[in-house]
């Protein structure tokens, strides 16, 4: 099967949608990418966070998913993601370097927060004027 055809069964399967900041020098960010379909899955290694070992002290809920996107959607280490899911939840965090594959790649999401989309943040004024549309890769 050629890495074309694979790379479409794969993108069937992408039922979320991924919104990508890049930082840069300054303190503001570029739009990578906005609304590129992709797939959150949480992966056999990850584990939720520990109890809190005292009453009344919470630990800091950050956890690793796996973030499947389409070879032209490559994200960079410290990249801010919002990830869509069908419910109304918007799953934030940063993202590691991408490993691609010629069908797919693969990047850990660390999720710092979850909310519902109506509280999302959005990028900045930076990312607007700096968007890259969707369909086009992480290659700046």
């Amino acid at each position: 099967m050629n890495d074309s055809i694979l790379a479409e069964i794969l993108a069937r399967t992408y039922i979320h949608r991924l919104d990508v900041f890049r930082p840069l020098h300054g303190g503001s960010e570029k739009t990578v990418c906005q609304n590129q379909p992709c797939a959150l899955s949480r992966s056999a290694m990850v584990s939720a966070p520990a109890p809190p070992e005292r009453p009344g002290v919470l630990p800091e809920a950050r956890y690793r998913l796996a973030l499947y996107t389409r070879p032209e959607c490559a994200l960079r280490l410290g990249d801010r993601a919002a990830v869509r899911d069908g419910s109304g939840r918007v799953y934030s965090g940063r993202a590691s370097d991408s490993f691609c594959y010629p069908s797919h790649c693969v990047t850990i999401l660390e999720v710092s927060e979850v909310v519902p989309e109506s509280q999302a943040k959005p990028g900045n004024a930076e990312a607007d004027k700096s968007h890259v549309s969707p369909g086009k890769g992480a290659d700046s």
